[in-house]
């Protein structure tokens, strides 16, 4: 990349950050609505949810107003058309054209309804549900000749595109990279799935629709430009999801959307990467929002007990078993792993090796060493397995 280029790109990266911390929908959808009478603002504002007001149906709002449900609708659709009408309303909504239509090309062309909401905003200030409600309408009814809405799609979540993307590049490079996820049985990171599309004879045949909206970014900087596409891609599929892990697998997976007590307690060890109390397990399940179903200690501790995945370590304290940690009392763990050294060991080399696997204290060592059935004491102070 040339000096140029990596001024050019620092440039329009700063405008991208000046223009998503100073894009605030409500105060632009809150700007627009004075130009209105306060019935008309009031309509707009019960029916989207704007300006702190709950959403309604036509229906409520007509029993509020007593009119029908039908003038109700008549009245929405003309007053937003008559802020669109407004001499000022091109100079309101540039800014957040702009950002919101450059934000799309960044992504290919097409985002998933909660992840471009999030990106609107500079990660920083972020965006409460009133602003979301607020960037809903922008984008719905305001920008609605700039963007189409992706509502009820057999391959896609919700969201929005730029019309000149089409969908069925899009569900044939998702199907593409569901057959891979599905082919190597396992979970795969976004580079490690980028990877081995780049290496089929469909990505090679279709590139170039894949990044259209990319051709003017710098060759040193493509590859990276397509796995943004990519990953905004997988995050509006219906078929492909990502675990807590930030791992993408197909979205029925157990280990991508658990449903089961069981699989939640292994995608929190797993992220956590470390044993934990069973209360701690619970805690982290509730917090991380599989779904709405709450998660109490007893039922959480009946599961590790049951499920050969998990191994107690210490006091209601678990861990995987794919770590290393083996199942049984800290004699069994004595035990094998005397047998494993195929040797006699110290006192202090038999500790360290059971302080590995479990989380006891060392006079529980030293008792269960002095169990003459089990262990053997040699005359040089070292154990091994009683015959």
């Amino acid at each position: 990349m040339n000096s140029q280029n990596s001024i050019l790109d620092k440039i329009m990266e700063s405008q991208e950050i000046r223009q998503a911390a100073q894009f605030n929908p409500n105060e632009l959808v809150s700007g627009l609505l004075k130009n209105i009478s306060n019935k008309e603002s009031d309509i707009l504002s019960r029916r989207f949810g704007l300006l702190g007001k709950n959403k309604e149906t036509l229906e409520q709002i007509g029993k509020y107003y007593d009119i029908t449900r039908e003038r109700i609708r008549q009245i929405e659709t003309a007053t937003i058309k008559k802020i669109k009408d407004l001499k000022t309303f091109r100079s309101q909504i540039e800014a957040a054209e702009q950002h919101i239509l450059h934000l799309l090309e960044n992504y290919g062309g097409i985002m998933e309804e909660k992840f471009l909401l999030d990106e609107i905003s500079y990660p920083e200030s972020g965006q409460d549900e009133q602003q979301k409600q607020a960037s809903r309408f922008i984008l719905n009814n305001l920008l609605d000749d700039k963007v189409d809405q992706i509502k009820s799609h057999p391959d896609f979540l919700n969201g929005w595109k730029l019309p000149v993307v089409s969908t069925d590049v899009i569900s044939q490079t998702i199907s593409e990279l569901a057959l891979i996820i599905d082919q190597e049985k396992q979970l795969l990171k976004l580079e490690d799935l980028l990877s081995q599309l780049q290496s089929r004879e469909f990505y090679q045949g279709n590139k170039s629709q894949i990044a259209a909206l990319k051709m003017g970014a710098d060759e040193d900087k493509i590859e990276d430009e397509i796995q943004k596409v990519i990953h905004s891609y997988l995050k509006i599929s219906r078929k492909i999801d990502q675990n807590i892990l930030g791992e993408w697998g197909l979205a029925d997976w157990n280990t991508v959307s658990p449903k089961r007590m069981s699989d939640k307690i292994y995608l929190i060890l797993r992220k956590t990467g470390k044993p934990l109390h069973f209360t701690e397990i619970t805690d982290l399940i509730n917090q991380s929002g599989f779904d709405k179903k709450t998660a109490y200690p007893a039922t959480i501790h009946n599961e590790l007990i049951l499920d050969d995945r998990y191994v107690l370590v210490g006091r209601g304290i678990y861990a995987l078993k794919e770590w290393g940690y083996q199942p049984g009392t800290v004699m069994d763990i004595i035990v094998e792993i005397l047998k494993n050294a195929k040797k006699p060991l110290t006192k202090d080399e038999i500790v360290k090796a059971v302080l590995d696997q479990r989380i006891v204290r060392k006079s529980t060592i030293y008792l269960a060493l002095t169990n003459k059935d089990k262990i053997k004491k040699l005359p040089d102070g070292t154990y091994t397995v009683a015959e």
